[in-house]
């Protein structure tokens, strides 16, 4: 499929024979003016539908090469959820230009949904749904749905609403198609449905959806209001993204962009940042070796360097072993704010088990190479295998830690990325294994 030209793909597209995601797929490897040129002759639904499964940075520059009205009408008949994510991704000054072609409608729904932040429920929430009176009859609940079916999104359930639209409940179409035609909605509406508020965290939605398996959720305001719903393909979206976050976080390269169509500017302005502050970082730890250079130039200090390698190293991965651990059960819900304590003690335990371990390799090898080189190899194996004890035990305890106080204030945890942990614990390994070597080995 990948190997059809983009005017083959519009000749399909005509046709009906290619879904919009494959369309999609094919075409974001061309240039705006090519994919612009093979949506031309679709009408709006059909552009819609294509244009929605394109990567938010294509459709940006997607904008700059269909006319202005078209594109307008295109807008509207995008999912609401989508046109919303579109619209906060164009430059402010395009935005104003398109959105007066806009239909009063749908200006309005976009202007709600954009002005919810960013990471939160009702920021990818869709304003497509059924809804039904709770003091209607089921008779009357049925006309109303076959009114609301042509514009709206039914699904399995429809969302039961008072006259303030507060959410009462949920009923599916199985009671509304069972029940008898007089029966009051309220009387088969099941009350205990769940629900998200518009303000709550977008990456609390994955263990909702997965806990009570359901198709969508409705979304609510801080009154009880319904204001939205948040269907499965919604949370995939953010499941991915939430992935796509931690993994450049936890490799400090930055946010997520589309990195074949990023020029090289961007992507080394998305990547200094965090270089910078691990250089900073790097430099407390060259500053420190100048401070206790008078240890490693008095007489057999110098094999004290062979080591400092090693230790730094093994604290840094061991410190990013736990940190990928606490950061993965964060994210599943698995751990939570309360069990910090607890993460805190089973690292130390685990760490001091593993240290133990390394220590008394990295020990005896420091032996080894302090009978070689003369001097008191004892106290040079004693220093190392101490050292690495302690340093794999700290690196442990703050791998499980940080990334706990990281949420706690806020933060995304994976910003305690493997080389941010690893530069932390480079410092302090520094100023232990000295502390160390001014006790034991000197």
């Amino acid at each position: 499929m990948k190997s059809r030209s983009p005017r083959e793909v519009a000749e399909l597209l005509k046709d009906h024979l290619i879904h919009p995601s494959e369309a999609a797929e094919i075409l974001e490897d061309g240039e705006p003016s090519e994919i612009a040129a093979s949506l031309a002759g679709l009408d709006e639904a059909d552009a819609a539908d294509v244009i929605e499964h394109l990567d938010l940075s294509v459709q940006r520059d997607l904008v700059d090469f269909i006319p202005r009205g078209h594109m307008a009408r295109v807008i509207e008949r995008m999912a609401p959820d989508a046109r919303a994510d579109l619209i906060k991704e164009l430059p402010e000054e395009v935005a104003h230009g398109i959105l007066p072609l806009v239909a009063q409608a749908e200006r309005v729904d976009i202007a709600r949904l954009v002005s919810y932040e960013e990471g939160t429920a009702g920021s990818v929430m869709t304003t497509e749904y059924a809804v039904v009176n709770a003091d209607d009859t089921v008779s009357a609940a049925r006309e109303e749905l076959r009114r609301q079916a042509p514009g709206e999104e039914t699904g399995y359930y429809v969302y039961v609403i008072d006259s303030d639209r507060n959410l009462i409940g949920i009923v599916s179409l199985r009671q509304l198609l069972l029940a008898r035609p007089q029966q009051r909605i309220e009387e088969i509406a099941q009350r205990d449905c769940v629900s998200v508020n518009a303000k709550d965290d977008q990456e609390t939605l994955g263990d909702i959806f997965s806990r009570y398996e359901l198709p969508s959720v409705p979304v609510v305001d801080d009154t009880g209001r319904m204001v939205g719903r948040i269907t499965a393909d919604d949370v995939i979206d953010v499941v991915e993204e939430e992935a796509d976050e931690d993994i450049y976080h936890l490799g400090a390269a930055g946010r997520p962009i589309n990195y074949l169509r990023s020029g090289v500017l961007r992507i080394a302005r998305e990547r200094i940042t965090w270089l910078l502050i691990l250089v900073a970082t790097g430099l407390i730890t060259s500053s420190l070796l100048q401070h206790y250079r008078g240890y490693l130039l008095a007489e057999g200090g110098i094999v004290l360097v062979c080591f400092i390698p090693l230790l730094m190293g093994s604290g840094g991965n061991a410190g990013s072993q736990t940190t990928a651990v606490i950061i993965r059960g964060l994210s599943t819900g698995e751990i939570e704010m309360r069990d910090v304590w607890r993460v805190i003690f089973k690292e130390m335990q685990v760490g001091l088990m593993v240290g133990l371990a390394l220590g008394m390799c990295a020990g005896v090898r420091a032996l080894l190479v302090g009978r070689d080189q003369g001097g008191s190899p004892i106290r040079l194996g004693l220093t190392v295998g101490l050292t690495m004890i302690g340093t794999v035990a700290l690196a442990k305890t703050l791998g499980g830690a940080l990334p706990i106080l990281f949420k706690k204030i806020h933060l995304d945890p994976a910003l305690m990325s493997a080389p941010f942990i690893s530069s932390i614990v480079d410092v302090l390994t520094v100023i232990g294994y000295f502390a160390l070597v001014r006790v034991i080995y000197f």
